[in-house]
């Protein structure tokens, strides 16, 4: 299994600051001519690697992380950010307008109104490092599109999302620690459709661990979600745990 991906902002944050610091020396000693920051890409290995989702209409997904074939890779999971207080994020709602082109099953809307999430989906492929990449807008979700789709398809279909943004602001999954056993996941499809979910089970666990079955594409229809839990570790740029939310849909 690839390793994890990293939706805390804090993580990015850290690594531009680093490369500004770097560039800046550089200019001071000569080595390089100064630029506009206009025209100094931040992110730009980060871009590279292709670590951002991708929403709908966007151009076609291809994974084959690691050198391995394009079928149904499994990548890993996003740290985010350790819950404090902070204003609540205001998003728009999304649209479940009928996206043509778009396979009927395809998840286009995730709601969780037990936490007030209502979230459009973004596609998630892998990055070139084998990570699962992540929501390009923090009041989205990202489902892992090369995985099943939700309830329509044997396996566990994995949708990730930021629990924070570079801003130090919430993010979509701000309050999924919150989120109760028994609790309704509705994910409205391409179609129209809901596709209604029953929490069963919360892991809040090391990043180096993942709950049996995850990214599976076989066995009985399953929905996890993931973020962020626990504190930042400065030295590995990264959340110390990962919580992950398990459901079973609804008959």
């Amino acid at each position: 299994m690839p390793p994890f991906a990293d939706t805390g902002f804090r993580y990015w944050r850290g690594k531009v600051a680093a490369a500004v610091l770097v560039f800046v020396a550089a200019v001071s000693a000569g080595f390089v001519q100064s630029q506009p920051l206009s025209g100094f890409n931040l992110f730009e290995s980060e871009a590279s690697a292709g670590a951002f989702a991708q929403p709908y209409g966007s151009a076609t997904l291809t994974a084959a992380p690691h050198g391995g074939a394009a079928a149904t890779p499994a990548p890993t999971v996003v740290p985010t950010a350790t819950p404090t207080p902070k204003p609540q994020l205001v998003c728009p709602a999304p649209s479940t307008t009928r996206r043509r082109g778009v396979p009927g099953a395809d998840p286009i809307v995730v709601q969780i109104p037990s936490i007030g999430v209502d979230a459009a989906v973004e596609l998630a492929g892998v990055d070139k490092h084998g990570d699962m990449q992540v929501p390009v807008n923090p009041c989205d979700v990202a489902w892992y599109k090369l995985g099943p789709a939700p309830g329509h398809a044997a396996g566990d279909a994995v949708i990730d999302g930021h629990l924070d943004w570079w801003t130090d602001g919430p993010a979509v999954f701000w309050k999924l620690n919150t989120i109760r056993v028994g609790a309704e996941i509705d994910v409205i499809d391409a179609d129209g459709a809901k596709v209604r979910f029953r929490v069963t089970a919360l892991d809040s666990l090391k990043r180096a661990a993942v709950p049996t079955g995850l990214f599976s594409t076989i066995g009985a229809p399953m929905l996890t979600l993931y973020t962020c839990s626990g504190v930042w570790e400065p030295y590995a740029e990264t959340y110390s745990k990962r919580l992950f939310v398990e459901a079973v849909p609804l008959r």
